[in-house]
């Protein structure tokens, strides 16, 4: 990947971060109105599965593969090694 490949990867990662971290904060404000005891717990497993979790887990799939794949080198043809020379 290329230097720029790998900062769009990163800025479309965050940005589905971003917005999977605003559905569950509405998710979040709905389940507490509507159960009178919170728990993590029972979030959490309700959370799971739905499409701000899978939002979120494909925001940190692209941040990861922008930080983690390597910057793709260009060769560089050297005169000396071709054997060819300019004399």
């Amino acid at each position: 990947m290329t230097v720029i490949q790998k900062l769009l990867a990163a800025l479309a990662g965050a940005q589905l971060l971003a917005s999977a971290a605003v559905l569950l904060i509405f998710d979040l404000n709905g389940y507490n109105h509507m159960s009178g005891g919170f728990s993590w717990l029972v979030f959490a497993k309700e959370t799971a599965g739905t499409f701000p979790f899978y939002i979120g887990l494909a925001g940190c799939i692209l941040i990861m593969l922008g930080g983690l794949i390597p910057v793709r080198k260009k060769k560089r043809i050297s005169v000396q090694e071709s054997g060819q020379s300019l004399k």
